[in-house]
């Protein structure tokens, strides 16, 4: 009998050791591959923000580009007034920026004259000083820069000087694009930055017609991925760089995306360093196995104990069950919370968007739109109709039109349950008129969805599914319809595009985006499904409940 007894133990304790080493791995793979996603998504987010950091700056080199033919009609004073006072903003920004002028051989000598620009034109000596550049056909040398010595290099220094330069000026001539040169001159082999080109033209449009000049500004960047990061990353180690020369590095983590730079390709790279582990981790494993170890030993002894008397057993078994089913409903609880969580930053993000948005469109674009009528009285008054009066009134025009659409892109409408045609009928005119393509909204039976909540959240996701198709499907025609029956509402947006891959399944979890608009769909009782279109392409549709 004593035996049996031993035996009994000595199973139950090999049996509850087993069980619990097999529940504590698995709960570290899950804890892993949570840790990974969870990674993947971080990053994901920060090479977002990075590219509107790098678009951003090249925006604002654009417009730097743009005054160009102000600096030529107003004396130095007074344009370096201008930039002092009216240009904080792209200082802080660009930090350094300037202009190079294409200047011909035979005007050289009365270029350097003191009755000229009065500058030497020069190339660096390799040594931390300048020389006389050698006779050329051409030059391409810097005849402004903000803050002076912003650019690491003196007025009159000729961009042809270097290869790598040459090579940006030579893609500007054939290509009409922006172009990365190279280091600023005098820097440490591997420094963070460049000089980035934006090209000066005289032709009937942008980009086109003969070089003569061009915008240039420092491009940090360390800078810009320190921009981007904030807080809000810590524990990823970020690095932009060209593609070619990548090599492989021996973090656990690791997230790459390429995409292209002005003239060239560059790669995103981020990586966890071990204070991402450390931060995000859980003690779940551990304390699973110190449960459940504890519990086998104690179990073990129980039996060992009270061998016979079932009684007592049954009890032990009946407070294990309970301590399973509370361990259970904890769970539950955690992942409840992590739910509302995520419904939190969605609303928040939501509410944050709408503020900045109301920002744009109440401060910028109202004095946008004041200093556009402003120019028009002025040119009335003054009778101006010259040629670069009227291209300031198409700027300050299409910089009203863009501030409005970017404002209107992050808080759309103040949604009701009865304005959601109206906010989709404007998403399909906008996205037209951003992505050039064909976007047609369809309102087919009456009815109304079941909340604001849940309107505000069906535009969201017809928002993603339209710049998913416009972005990724390669197609030429994007329908928006919203339907109405005895069941509920259906939102379907459906494109002409490339579709799905011969070995992806229509209906896989797939990224970012999509996991977000299923989230959204089941914040409100929805349910969203995507499958090929009837015709090729792709359809997401969304079942909501109507009022």
């Amino acid at each position: 009998m004593a035996g049996a007894q031993v035996a009994l133990a000595a199973l139950v304790l090999a049996t509850g050791l087993g069980t619990t080493a097999w529940l504590a791995r698995s709960q570290s793979r899950q804890e892993s591959a949570r840790i990974e996603r969870e990674f993947q998504q971080a990053s994901d987010k920060l090479f977002a923000r990075t590219l509107r950091e790098i678009q951003l700056f090249m925006e604002v080199l654009d417009s730097i580009r743009q005054l160009h033919s102000l600096s030529d009609q107003v004396s130095p004073a007074a344009f370096d007034e201008i930039v002092r006072k009216g240009m904080i903003y792209q200082r802080r920004i660009l930090g350094a920026y300037g202009f190079a002028q294409q200047i011909p051989n035979d005007v050289r000598a009365s270029y350097e004259q003191p009755g000229g620009a009065g500058h030497a034109i020069v190339k660096s000596d390799g040594r931390g000083g300048f020389e006389a550049m050698p006779e050329q056909a051409e030059y391409f040398v810097l005849t402004y820069q903000t803050p002076p010595g912003g650019l690491g290099i003196p007025p009159g220094y000729d961009f042809l000087a270097r290869a790598e330069d040459l090579a940006a000026i030579s893609a500007m001539r054939t290509l009409g694009v922006f172009a990365l040169g190279g280091a600023p001159v005098g820097a440490a082999p591997g420094g963070d930055g460049r000089y980035m080109f934006a090209p000066i033209t005289y032709g009937p449009a942008v980009f086109a017609g003969e070089l003569v000049g061009f915008a240039v500004g420092l491009f940090q960047p360390e800078r810009l991925l320190a921009s981007a990061m904030g807080d809000a990353a810590r524990g990823i180690v970020a690095r932009l760089e060209p593609t070619e020369g990548e090599t492989e590095s021996g973090r656990g983590f690791r997230f790459a995306r390429d995409f292209s730079l002005a003239n060239q390709e560059w790669r995103f790279v981020a990586e966890a360093d071990p204070t991402y582990w450390a931060a995000v981790r859980s003690r779940a494993p551990e304390a699973i196995l110190a449960i459940g170890d504890a519990l086998s030993l104690a179990l073990a002894g129980v039996l060992l104990l009270l061998a016979g008397r079932s009684r007592r057993i049954e009890a032990l078994v009946g407070r294990r069950t309970a301590e399973l089913a509370e361990a259970n409903r904890k769970l539950e609880a955690v992942m409840e919370e992590r739910r509302k969580l995520e419904d939190e930053v969605l609303r928040i993000g939501g509410h944050e968007k709408a503020r900045i948005g109301r920002d744009l469109h109440d401060s910028l674009g109202q004095k946008l739109t004041g200093a556009m009528y402003l120019f028009g009285a002025y040119r009335q008054r003054t009778g101006a109709a010259d040629t670069d009066a009227a291209q300031i009134a198409s700027t300050l025009k299409d910089a009203v039109s863009q501030v409005r659409r970017i404002a209107r892109g992050l808080a759309p409408v103040a949604l009701t349950e009865d304005g959601l045609p109206d906010a989709l009928r404007r998403l399909a005119e906008e996205s037209s008129a951003l992505y050039r393509k064909d976007v047609e909204f369809y309102a087919e039976r009456e009815g109304r969805p079941r909340d604001v909540g849940t309107a505000e959240h069906l535009y969201l996701i017809a928002q993603e599914a339209v710049n998913n198709a416009a972005k990724h499907g390669d197609g030429t025609r994007i329908v928006i319809s919203l339907d109405y029956d005895e069941r509920g509402g259906e939102l379907a947006i459906e494109d002409d595009g490339r579709g799905f891959e011969a070995d992806r399944k229509p209906d896989r979890e797939g990224g970012s985006g999509l996991r977000i608009m299923r989230h959204r769909a089941e914040v409100f009782g929805g349910e969203l499904s995507v499958a090929p279109g009837p015709t090729g392409g792709v359809r997401v549709t969304c079942r909501f409940p109507k009022a």
